[in-house]
């Protein structure tokens, strides 16, 4: 069966609708004041009943966005404010909208539905009217009023994915108050995602790697960018929702947001344990990670005799750094002056973990731990990612094109460095 989302707010109707027992198991009730932490990748289909909060869907147009390019289907029935659907502006209001509607286009949803079927308010005219609608050019009209406006069309060109959208086409109210018209209607919709949804599952790409983003500039910067096209942004919101094991292997830049990292610790946890790839970049400051322990470790800075430190930067000292296993993968084609900016503290290894640069007194800059899960975590306190992303030290950049290329080969995507 196709997982057809319904999104809530709290509405009785909303409720009674999806409560009852003709469509109870056929839709997944989707909170709307929570879409940001949830994985909508697992529905086919949205639909947005009629008083879904407005302002909270403006608020996440984002979101609504990113859903529609994976691709997916959104279902729009009821009234638009404006701001958050792609390319659609609300029409206004007409007497004529609420006046019997005339279908104009034969359409899977609107089978065994004529126009008199698409009058909810007979003999109330008026009362309860929820406009039309300015949608973008070329789509598909399928509803107008008797003066020309939009009331129901379906866009297959503003995104990836299809629009259903329409205004006074609120079938899902009205299902709710047994209109026979409304209740094909849905029954319509239903099956339309029955044939929809397979065609757009076969365009979703399923990436193999996944990068937590926090939300800062310089994640999205760089993992966005040409080149990393093999790599999914998680929204750390949403890492709670996610389905971590369809990634062969995560990165997790340096300020990723720790409080969240440790929330979902137990996650994280289990997909090493089932076999996945980390690789961490910078601080661990509260344990969201069993056997990552890190400490401080406060930069160095040298200062050319006789310089006035007001002024002069100085240099920041890294000639304590050691490449314990020369021969590993990660330092192919590289040195140790491709390391030397600065690091962010220092881990303390455990029993089994191997330290694959040290500070020389002991202390990992980069750790790597294949024995503690089923899966491998590589940890480095420096972060070539960030100022990459930041577009400022090109020392960091032949030390990131290894990690990717290290990360990209446990994952076994092939993807060329």
């Amino acid at each position: 069966m196709n997982r057809i989302g319904v999104l809530y707010s709290g509405i009785s109707f909303q409720h009674q609708t999806l409560n009852d027992p003709k469509y109870r198991g056929l839709f997944y009730p989707v909170d709307v004041y929570k879409l940001p932490e949830i994985d909508l990748s697992f529905y086919d289909a949205i639909i947005v009943p009629r008083s879904v909060d407005q302002q909270a869907l403006k608020d996440y147009k984002r979101v609504i966005r990113e859903f529609l390019e994976q691709p997916g289907i959104l279902i729009v029935l009821g009234d638009y404010n404006g701001g958050w659907l792609p390319g659609c502006l609300p029409g206004g209001f007409t007497p004529e909208d609420d006046d019997p509607l005339v279908k104009v286009k034969v359409h899977p949803v609107l089978e065994g539905i004529e126009s008199k079927d698409l009058h909810w308010h007979k003999g109330i005219n008026g009362l309860c009217s929820h406009g039309h609608l300015v949608p973008p050019e070329n789509v598909e009209v399928l509803i107008r009023n008797s003066r020309g406006d939009v009331i129901l069309y379906e866009d297959r060109v503003s995104t990836e994915g299809i629009i259903l959208a329409g205004s006074q086409f609120d079938i899902f109210c009205h299902c709710f108050s047994s209109d026979q018209g409304a209740a094909r209607a849905l029954a319509n919709i239903i099956g339309w995602v029955a044939i929809e949804a397979p065609r757009l599952r076969e365009r979703r790409r399923s990436l193999e790697i996944g990068v937590i983003y926090s939300g800062l500039h310089f994640h999205y910067n760089l993992f966005t960018r040409p080149g990393y096209e093999d790599m999914e942004l998680i929204y750390i919101r949403r890492l709670g929702s996610v389905d971590l094991d369809r990634y062969r292997a995560l990165i997790i830049p340096r300020e990723s947001n720790q409080e969240v990292l440790l929330k979902e610790r137990e996650k994280l946890v289990r997909y090493l344990d089932h076999g996945g790839t980390i690789l961490s970049f910078g601080e661990v400051i509260l344990p969201w990670m069993p056997g990552l322990v890190w400490s401080k470790d406060p930069l160095r800075v040298c200062y050319p005799k006789d310089a006035d430190r007001n002024y002069d930067p100085g240099e920041v000292y890294t000639r304590n750094l050691v490449i314990e296993e020369r021969t590993h993968s990660l330092f192919d084609g590289i040195g140790l002056e491709d390391l030397r900016w600065h690091y962010h503290g220092v881990f303390s290894p455990q029993s089994g973990q191997r330290t694959l640069l040290s500070n020389s007194e002991g202390k990992a800059v980069i750790l790597l731990d294949e024995t503690s899960f089923n899966g491998t975590l590589l940890a480095t306190t420096l972060d070539p990612e960030e100022h990459a992303g930041f577009g400022e030290v090109k020392i960091t950049e032949r030390f990131l094109a290894r990690c990717i290329a290290w990360v990209r080969e446990a994952a076994g995507t092939g993807v060329p460095v």
